[in-house]
This record gives C-alpha cells, structure tokens and sequence, in this order.
C-alpha cells in the first residue's frame, strides 16, 4: 500500500496559527501512519491466516510460515523451533537467511545454513535471542489463563532478525507477538494432523499386513471396513463397489436356504447374529466356531471374535480365523496317525507271532530259519518306516544335511541296482543310460533313496515283480534328468496332481492290500528339491513315469548354445 506524501502547509503571518496548522498536519500523519501500520498489520495477518488454514504437514507449514513472517517483518533472517506433543525440548525445523547458531559457554559457535539446534525449553530459547540479537518468541497453545500451571506449554519458538544483526522494528517485533498464539494453535493442529495420519497408516498396516479376516460395521451392522484378509476371504467384486450388511459379507442366512457348492443347507452364524449380540450390550464373543460364505459360494468354516466398540453410536468389529488350513492339518495329522499306526502293527504283529513261535513251538531247522528271516524283514520294514519319517522330520526342520560330492549316475543306479537285485531278486529291472554323462553335485546316497524308492513303488504300484521297470538317463543343460518308468496301470489322472502330497495314496492302492504310508513319493519331492533339482510326472499312455532333475557338478559344465 503507497503512502501519500506529506502535505506542506501554506505560509502564514501568525506564528500561532502556523504552531497550531503544524501540530493538526504532524497529529493527521500520525493517525494516518497508525492506520496505515493497523492496515498493513491485518493484512498480514489476513495472509498467515490463509496460510495457516491450508492444513499443510509440519514441515510444509514451518517453511512457508516462515517465509511469511520473515516478508511481513522485513527481517532477513529467521529460524523456527517446534516442541512434540507432551515435550518441552525444541528442535529446529526451519531456518532461512543467516543461520542460527548455539550460545556456548565460550562465545557463540558459528553453525551451517541449517543445523539441529535445540533448547531445553522456550526460555532457554528466550535467553538465547536476547545474547544473539535475535528477536524470538515462544509459540503458546493459549495465553492469558490466570493460573501459570495449566499453561499448555511452549509448541514452539520462533526467532527473526533484521539486516546488520538488527533489532526488529518495535511494529515488527509487536507483530510477532500478535500473531505467536495463532501460530502455535496452527502448528500444534498440524502435529496433531500428522500424528494421526502416522497412526492411520501405522493401522492400515497392521489391518492389512493381518492374517486373519476383519470386518467392521456401523451401528446399523453395514460394513465400513474389510481389510486385505477378508476382502481375500469374503468379499466379492460387487461387495467392494457397494456398502454390504454384514450378513451379505459373511453370507449369512436367517433360515432360507443358501446356496453352497457341493450342496443346499441353511448357514447360521448361531441363534442370533454375533454383530447383534454385542451391539445389543452382550459381552464380546471369543472364538465361536461357525461358517461363512466366501467368493464362489464356498462354505468356509471359521472361528470367529466380535467385539463392540466404544462410542454411544460405535460399531462392532469381527475377526475370523480360516479354519480350513488348522483343519486339513488336523486331517493330515489324524491320516498321520492312521497310516503310521497300521503300518507299525502289520510288522510288530509279525514279529511277535514268529517269535511266540519259535518259544512256544518245537520247530525244525528250516522253519526256525523261515522265521527268522520273517522277523528280519519285519525289522527291515519298520526300520525303512521310521528312517522315512526322521528324513521328513529333518526336511520340514531345515535341519536335512546333504553331503555333496562328484558322483556319476551310472555309478548311484549300479549300487541301486545291486542292492534291489540281491534284496528282491529283480531281474527285470532294465538300466538305459548312456556313456558320457557329466557328473553330478549331490548326496549320492539321499539320490539312491530318491531311486530306490521309486523303483519300490513301480515294483509295488506298476509292473510288480513280473513287469519291466526302467532306469533312463538323460541330460538336459545343466542338469541331468533320471526316469524310473513301469509299464503298469498307471496313476489316474484326477490323482496325478496330489501324487506328492504327504500321506496321499490313490484310490486303487487304497483298497489294495499292499502295504503303505503315502510318505515315499512326497520324501523324493523333498530330497530332490533339496539338491536344486524337481521332480514330476511324464505323460504316458500307459504305465508310469517318474522324472526328476540333479545339477550338473559345476567344473563339468559347459556354455549352453545360443
């Protein structure tokens, strides 16, 4: 805003009225300049004010703040400290123009542009500016409260100072002082701003990063949040475009029949919905076990938390554990039991008949001996039976040791071969490998179990004792692919899929009287994948074959062609 220039008053003879035209000139200039600084003092404040109800964060807000005052004061430099919420140590957060530095015991320390100076308090700050030339002041929550104790305390202290290590204008200095309570309601809000928009995302986190389901619902039981979990669980496309009750989410129904896969039933979550429980003032549930319906129209089995929250028109929130893995674990333990329990009593069965023989009875020789070997094979049996369980103990562990080495193929199937032909006598086990193939980075022991097994299995499962069985070899880059192929019956193919799987025996084998834990296969998957390498299933017309992959020792590989 221009200021007019001051008017010079005309001559005069009378040197009272000249005294008395002077004295209303010097008065209507003063007034005028009043005004003018009243003006300039509002408009200022006018713009601080917009600026300040932008909503910036605190770092933002501290800059252009700043900035503002240090314009509006005509200072040229400045420097602003804020205090967190329930402290009184202050931290620099913004500094412009010359830089702030630390009263020392010494003298004053030069600082850089802008370096972590902090105070203990606002007066420390105070007594600082006054030794430094700075004008500062604290930035209060309030001021004027009669009792000094329930003061908020010091959100922070701002300091400016003029060119030449100046005083500020006493104007100047006064509108820092106008404008300090302003500022410190301001920064505190933005503190506060940032401090819940940290905890929001902190809860967004947590929420998302959860495992299991929540849900939480208004008064009204409409669903205002699902997070990751449930939306995985729950939700279907339209469940995320609309607000849903929460009985759409859980697919809940009040003696209607839903419909499900596999089948039509009606689904409860109990009497009455557990949402309707706790916002009607029951206690909070814990652990309910009930269904839900979750995308595709599956039921899925649950257990279940609902919890009300506080707030006269608050909501409620669920947490639903998906049963269906602890489930299938139990399952698989219950088939764990079942299988291992059969299989220990065939043998111990076996072994105690024999031997209450061999005490009881007068036997010859040859029976003794037949007996004898009975139990030996009973023992051999339960040994293999818990030598495959420690080997899978070890893998889920991580605790398997693999004792690496160089080690041709030819040379793991021959032991195989020797040790399977004087066991069982297999002379229709035929070996396919060709010369010349590198050798391999592995345990060769674990790799003659992965063999040995197979070959049990197609011996057992495929082409028994009168069939052809087959040890292929071949190599393929920088690994070298073993086959053990029958030519029986083969592995249905709604089965092949679940062949590897712990405790998985086909529907044949089943109802079949040959004895098994449904434990080899998945022990080969481990093994082998423990070398590097991965094993499957090749399709055939006929029979079965099983393939698998070991890496090539690595001073016997050659560049792949391009």
């Amino acid at each position: 805003m221009s200021r007019r220039a001051r008017a010079v008053p005309a001559p005069s003879s009378d040197p009272e009225i000249e005294a008395r035209i002077a004295s209303l000139e010097a008065e209507r200039w003063r007034t005028f300049e009043e005004a003018q600084r009243e003006a300039d003092t509002m408009f200022a404040r006018y713009q601080l004010s917009q600026l300040l109800a932008l909503g910036a964060t605190v770092a933002g807000l501290a800059d252009a703040v700043l900035d503002e005052l240090i314009r509006d004061s005509e200072a040229t430099s400045g420097a602003l400290w804020l205090a967190s919420p329930g402290e009184t140590f202050l931290r620099l957060v913004a500094a412009t123009g010359e830089a702030p530095f630390e009263a020392a015991d010494h003298g004053a320390r030069p600082a850089a542009p802008i370096v972590p100076v902090r105070f203990a308090d606002a007066p420390a700050a105070q007594d600082w500016c006054s030794r430094a030339g700075w004008h500062g002041v604290p930035l209060d929550e309030s001021r004027g409260l009669e009792d000094p104790a329930s003061r908020p305390g010091a959100v922070g202290f701002i300091a400016l100072r003029a060119s030449g290590q100046k005083q500020l204008a006493p104007d100047q200095a006064r509108f820092l002082d106008l404008v300090r309570n302003e500022l410190g309601i301001a920064f505190r809000g933005a503190q506060l701003r940032d401090a819940l928009d940290r905890e929001r995302a902190l809860l967004s986190a947590i929420l998302d990063g959860a495992s299991e389901a929540i849900i939480a619902v208004d008064a009204e039981r409409h669903v205002v949040r699902l997070n990751r979990a449930a939306q995985d669980l729950l939700a279907s496309a339209e469940a995320r475009q609309r607000a849903i009750t929460c009985r759409e989410a859980l697919g809940c129904s009040t003696g209607r029949a839903a419909a499900i896969r596999g089948g039509t039933q009606p689904l409860r979550c109990g009497s009455r919905c557990p949402f309707e429980e706790v916002l009607g003032g029951a206690p909070s549930i814990t652990d309910r076990a009930h269904t839900v319906v979750g995308r595709d129209r599956v039921e899925i089995p649950v257990s279940a938390s609902y919890a009300r929250m506080a707030g006269a028109d608050a909501g409620a929130v669920a947490v639903l554990r998906d049963l269906r893995a602890a489930n299938a674990l139990e399952e698989l333990r219950s088939s764990f039991v079942a299988a291992v329990s059969h299989e220990l009593r065939t043998p111990l069965a076996l072994i105690s008949g024999y031997v209450d023989s061999l005490l009881g009875l007068e036997l010859d020789a040859s029976s003794q001996r037949r007996a004898v070997e009975r139990i030996g094979q009973a023992a051999h049996r339960l040994t293999e039976l818990v030598n495959d369980i420690l080997d899978i103990t070890h893998i889920e562990s991580d605790r398997l040791a693999l004792r690496r080495e160089p080690s041709t193929i030819q040379a793991i199937v021959g032991r195989v071969e020797d040790e399977l032909t004087d066991a069982a006598g297999m002379a229709s086990l035929n070996v396919d490998i060709p010369s010349g193939l590198p050798r391999l980075d592995v345990d060769p022991v674990r790799v003659s179990h992965v063999i040995a097994n197979l070959v049990d299995n197609a011996t057992k499962y495929g082409s028994g004792r009168d069939g052809r069985i087959t040890i292929a070899a071949r190599r393929d880059g920088t690994m070298v692919v073993v086959s053990v192929i029958d030519e029986g019956e083969g592995i249905q193919r709604d089965e092949r899929a679940r062949v590897f799987e712990r405790f998985y025996r086909g529907r044949s084998v089943r109802q079949s009287p040959t004895p098994g834990t449904g434990l080899g296969l998945y022990l080969c998957q481990r093994l082998v994948e423990a070398h590097g390498g991965s094993i499957w299933l090749d399709d055939r017309p006929r029979g079965t074959s099983v393939s698998f992959s070991l890496p090539v020792a690595a001073s016997t590989r050659r560049p792949e062609a391009t």
